[in-house]
């Protein structure tokens, strides 16, 4: 997996470990005597399946993968629990103060937003959606609490005992990424090769986005009159003239935002008003991407076929191409090399840990 965009402290946002062990329950590990449970193995492997299915569904094809991605999360649940054994230890705290900021954090950054309706919740509401997300997990307000409060444990030893080890890159190094990231985003892949897989796969993910951070771009919005894969000729011409008929209303002075809100088929932008936001090149389909690109800000256009159906879409901002240069990436080129240097430093404080430890793993079932 790519590891550019890991800091320390997602180390400790991954899988959660158990927070009891039932006597009986069958169990994968023990970590210093600790039982790992398959119980918990399995909801963090439905877990990490359930994010593949929405972004990498076709990688659940290949055996392979998916061995490794079941290997990788009994991994993480061992890791883990030898950080939280070694915080106590080290006699590490969490104050009350410390869970409760925890806690708000996750719920601004997960459950302020309504994805569905594009707004933002109420405190009370927010809660809410927070206690619906723990019911369909099967925990209630303590244990969660609990799982937070290890959490920040184990953050607390990788800051203590890992962060301190890292050093920020001095200016040659973050030239000597900057040449080899600029070479990445202009399309070559040559100067990945002899790297480690994960550091090769790191470039090549960051260097991407400075390329997309600089390309053109336009901001759209678009309303969607559906139609089924392969529709016959009929609905299309039904579909067609729909979409004529709102042209006709938005040209004649109807709001595109509120027109879309009502009218338009793509459930996941219409109660944004059809705002899809900035695009790129190559991210619509071609005849979207086509009328997008050349309409000018502000107009409609006819009605563009694509496979989803027919779209209006409107242009609200433009922004050229730009450069890519070293001051406007130097930042954010440190930041990258500091978080790698943290993911190798915290992969051997882990190994250490490991090495120390007295371990009991089990070949977890396939299923």
């Amino acid at each position: 997996m790519p590891s550019s965009n890991r800091t320390l402290a997602l180390a400790v946002l991954l899988a959660a470990a158990p927070l009891s062990a039932a006597v009986l329950e069958d169990v994968v590990a023990r970590v210093n005597g600790k039982p790992l449970l398959l119980s918990e193995y399995r909801k963090n492997v439905k877990s990490v399946t359930e994010s593949w299915m929405r972004g990498m569904p076709q990688l659940l094809r290949e055996d392979e993968a998916v061995k490794e991605m079941r290997q990788k999360v009994l991994d993480q649940m061992v890791d883990d629990e030898l950080l939280a054994q070694e915080g106590e230890k080290l006699g590490l705290k969490v104050y009350a103060r410390e869970l409760e900021k925890g806690i708000e954090e996750i719920q601004e950054r997960n459950f302020r937003l309504d994805e569905a309706t594009g707004k933002k919740r109420s405190d009370g509401e927010m809660k809410g959606a927070l206690l619906e997300e723990l019911k369909k997990e099967g925990l209630n307000e303590e244990q969660f609490q609990d799982r937070i409060r290890r959490q920040l444990l184990m953050r607390k030893v990788i800051e203590e005992k890992v962060r301190p080890t890292v050093k920020e890159p001095d200016d040659k190094a973050l030239q000597a990424a900057y040449d080899k990231l600029k070479l990445v985003a202009s399309g070559s892949t040559d100067v990945v090769k002899g790297m480690p897989e994960e550091t090769g796969q790191a470039y090549l993910a960051f260097g991407m986005r400075m390329r997309d951070a600089v390309a053109e771009r336009v901001r759209v919005s678009h309303l969607l009159v559906k139609t089924a894969p392969g529709a016959a000729l009929v609905e299309r011409n039904q579909a067609l003239k729909r979409t004529e008929a709102l042209r006709k209303k938005l040209v004649e002075g109807a709001d595109f935002a509120e027109t879309a809100m009502k009218e338009s088929d793509d459930a996941e932008s219409a109660p944004r008003g059809g705002d899809l936001g900035f695009i790129l090149r190559g991210w619509m389909p071609s005849e979207f991407e086509k009328a997008a690109f050349a309409l000018p800000v502000g107009e409609i256009s006819e009605p563009v076929e694509s496979k989803f159906g027919f779209h209006l879409i409107r242009v609200q901002e433009k922004k050229a191409k730009d450069s890519i240069t070293f001051e406007r990436f130097k930042g954010d080129i440190g930041q990258f090399l500091y978080n790698m240097q943290s993911q190798t430093a915290l992969i051997d404080y882990l190994k250490k840990l490991r090495t120390a430890a007295t371990l009991e793993l089990k070949a977890p079932p396939a299923e």
